[in-house]
């Protein structure tokens, strides 16, 4: 009775926002968790810190998580151990201090080892919330080169007891990760499989933003697939945010470049509400105006400089940029005459030149069909 009283009495102090009482109670009622079963002790203990949350000092938070971690080290509690230090490797990952992350973190990596050093596979689901939580510091130090190292080891991780928290949290990355490296289709899917865990955990305002990355990389990547074709993102298409997105996506399939620029600039659609999102508004740009340029120029010989940015409603420079990329990537066959103000398109493009092959083989499809039923009628009436 002793110990669920000095509970109740630190659990009260954290009400009233008494800290510094709550630790002095907190530290007796430590000492009587080798009284109690684990189950009891776990209980208190996530209470507490659950209780503590509300101080608006963090100093006298981390100080009831040190207390905490230091009698379970005690006490050879290592499981409670664990997943108390996991919640406190998250409070500094949210308040940005990375030292203190990454001391604890090698604590928790240690755990998860073998005497040789080497992962212990048998302990994966606890490997799996390491990696989750050194991804996420890779994440906020821009740290690529130690995420492309880390990142693989957690898809060898096939444990089936995988927490779908966790491995929502390492696929958002993941696909963080390639968008950064411009591997569109590679986010895609990353992002997509972060949508369905986060789903499955009932996250769905994380799984409405993972919706939303999904869609993005899908554009950029120039994806026939319709991401709201999926059983999955059917659920929420009837948000307004989410709307928006699927209406810019049906505007990048129809090169609306003007429902685009409509879509992106109008804050009442919160597209542009999310940082990442805003990062990649460029790309986005470039690749619709790409395509309209392309289909602009198409029926043109020789076309102004000056008229194709008054149609993608850019600048002489930014098209001028975008014709050399459709140059170098051969899309079209053409020279800008930068002094004149003119772009001047090949007549014998590729794009003509495999138009008028694939012509050339139709006709002698027809030419063969021709000569053979001449020849049928020859032999039915012969002269």
């Amino acid at each position: 009775w002793r110990f669920k009283a000095l509970q109740s009495m630190v659990g009260l102090c954290g009400r009233l926002g008494r800290f510094d009482d709550m630790a002095a109670r907190y530290r007796e009622l430590l000492s009587y968790m080798d009284k109690v079963t684990r189950n009891d002790a776990s209980e208190a203990i996530n209470a507490v810190l659950d209780s503590a949350s509300s101080a608006s000092d963090v100093s006298k938070l981390e100080t009831i998580y040190e207390l905490t971690l230091e009698n379970l080290q005690a006490t050879s509690n290592q499981r409670l151990w664990f997943s108390t230090s996991v919640k406190l490797a998250k409070l500094h990952l949210e308040l940005g201090e990375v030292h203190k992350l990454q001391r604890l973190i090698r604590s928790l990596h240690k755990t998860c080892q073998k005497p040789d050093g080497t992962d212990d596979i048998s302990k994966g689901s606890q490997l799996l919330e390491v990696y989750a939580l050194e991804i996420q510091m890779c994440t906020v130090t821009k740290n690529s080169l130690r995420m492309k190292e880390i990142y693989p080891k957690t898809m060898e991780l096939t444990t089936a007891i995988a927490d779908p928290r966790n491995i929502a949290v390492i696929r958002e990355s993941g696909g963080k990760m390639y968008m950064a490296e411009k591997k569109w289709e590679g986010a895609y899917n990353e992002f997509f499989e972060a949508f369905k865990n986060y789903q499955e955990t009932g996250n769905s305002g994380r799984a409405k933003v993972m919706l939303k990355y999904v869609v993005l990389a899908n554009m950029l990547a120039l994806s026939d697939i319709n991401p709201f074709d999926s059983r999955e993102a059917k659920v929420y298409q009837d948000d307004p945010e989410i709307s928006a997105m699927a209406n810019l996506r049906t505007a990048f399939e129809q090169n609306d470049i003007g429902t685009v620029d409509k879509l992106t600039t109008n804050a009442s659609y919160k597209i542009l509400s999310d940082p990442f999102i805003r990062t990649y508004l460029q790309d986005l740009l470039r690749n619709i105006r790409l395509q309209v340029l392309q289909n602009t120029i198409r029926p043109y010989r020789c076309v102004s400089l000056q008229f194709l940015a008054t149609e993608l409603n850019v600048e002489s420079e930014e098209v001028i940029s975008l014709l050399v990329q459709l140059i170098l990537d051969e899309k079209i066959a053409a020279k800008i005459d930068g002094t004149a103000g003119f772009l001047h398109v090949d007549a014998s493009s590729k794009e003509e030149a495999m138009r008028f092959a694939s012509l050339k083989k139709w006709v002698d499809s027809f030419e063969r069909i021709h000569t053979g039923l001449l020849g049928k009628l020859n032999q039915m009436n012969p002269v």
